[in-house]
């Protein structure tokens, strides 16, 4: 089990505001969530039988989606927002290949070396502490396991921007990451940085796909 001991990302104004999006959430970010999910799972690379951890589930679209391609993959969720994951458990309530646990990002409840990969999707920029969640994705990951991360990216002038200012009107929000800053922290889980794209969702997101491995040897 984790012990990491940083305040967990969803605090209560995440959890409140995530709450009350969580019934219109699919539908209201529906081509936000195609576009970036896709490049979560190509990012992923996977061959159809291993088991997933999505760190930040929300409403379960990149397990659908996983689950469309691959209905061998075993799939975990996770998110700290009751209402997110009572609509992720209805769209798979028949389908016990895929789970879903109310908990934090950096104290993931599961042991060493349990995941082939993990994902974490847009939620970055709620993160308290980006070091405590690659620490633990490192953690749960087995040897030669995958962590992709995908999130608003900050190397674009106009998230620059948006990021000071969402820093005085969101509550919810912490911080939006530069790709080099994501890189950088990988240094210190030990895990290996194999890929960084960037890449636009219209009408005005610059985001970014960080993919880092797990070594035979930690």
């Amino acid at each position: 089990m984790g012990t990491a001991t940083a305040e967990p990302y969803a605090h209560a104004h995440t959890v409140k505001h995530f709450g009350r999006l969580a019934g219109a959430y699919d539908r209201r970010y529906h081509h936000y969530n195609q576009q970036t999910l896709s490049w979560a799972l190509e990012g992923l690379r996977l061959s159809g039988t291993e088991r997933v951890l999505d760190v930040g589930c929300g409403t379960g679209e990149l397990e659908r989606l996983v689950h469309e391609r691959y209905p061998q993959t075993t799939l975990v969720g996770l998110d700290m927002t009751p209402e997110m994951l009572a609509v992720a458990r209805e769209k798979f309530r028949s389908v016990p290949e895929v789970t879903f646990l109310l908990a934090p990002a950096e104290t993931l409840p599961f042991a060493s070396e349990r995941f082939d990969a993990v994902a974490s999707c847009n939620m970055l920029h709620h993160v308290r502490s980006v070091d405590g969640l690659l620490r633990e994705c490192a953690r749960v990951l087995r040897p030669q396991g995958r962590l992709v991360l995908i999130d608003w990216c900050r190397d674009a002038w106009h998230c620059r921007l948006a990021h000071y200012w969402l820093r005085v009107v969101k509550r919810s929000y912490v911080k939006m990451y530069r790709a080099s800053e994501l890189v950088e922290r990988a240094g210190s889980t030990g895990l290996i940085v194999e890929e960084v794209r960037r890449f636009f969702v219209p009408p005005y997101f610059a985001m970014m796909r960080v993919v880092m491995a797990k070594p035979e040897a930690m």
